[in-house]
């Protein structure tokens, strides 16, 4: 049976944990912790696990800036890939982005042509030309 839950605790944290290391889509050194998704929960961001038979198979993570809500660090467990999973995740996903009203953006890696093909089936056009930018450590000048 497939169940998909917005519940959050360390438990649930460490079975999403092992899906993102398995998958390659989480990394400690973004700020992939409990204590920071917890905070973009307290701000209207959701974290979706997915169940079948209640073991943990994927995790969907949304934040917003009032603005535009993001996708991130979709996973499905390599196991169950190729399901429907991802599909169903991402549906949940952009329900509650409708529900919020704020366009959806996403990032995925170009190596993930899975990922890719499903993102394009929802309707998601690459953001012709931008670059993706990142500062991890943020030191004042």
């Amino acid at each position: 049976m497939l169940t998909i839950s917005d519940k959050f605790d360390k438990n649930i944290f460490s079975q999403i944990s092992e899906i993102w290391e398995l998958t390659g889509v989480g990394n400690p050194e973004r700020g992939d912790n409990f204590s920071n998704i917890k905070k973009t929960l307290s701000h209207g961001g959701k974290i979706y696990s997915l169940l079948v038979d209640e073991m943990l198979v994927g995790t969907c993570w949304i934040t917003h800036d009032y603005r535009r809500s993001y996708i991130h660090h979709m996973a499905v467990h390599p196991q169950f890939q190729n399901k429907g999973y991802g599909k169903a995740l991402l549906n949940e996903a952009l329900n509650y982005c409708q529900e919020l009203g704020l366009q959806a953006k996403l990032e995925v890696h170009q190596d993930n042509p899975l990922a890719q093909h499903l993102y394009k089936s929802f309707g998601f056009k690459i953001l012709d030309g931008y670059q993706a930018y990142i500062k991890r450590e943020i030191k004042p000048k």
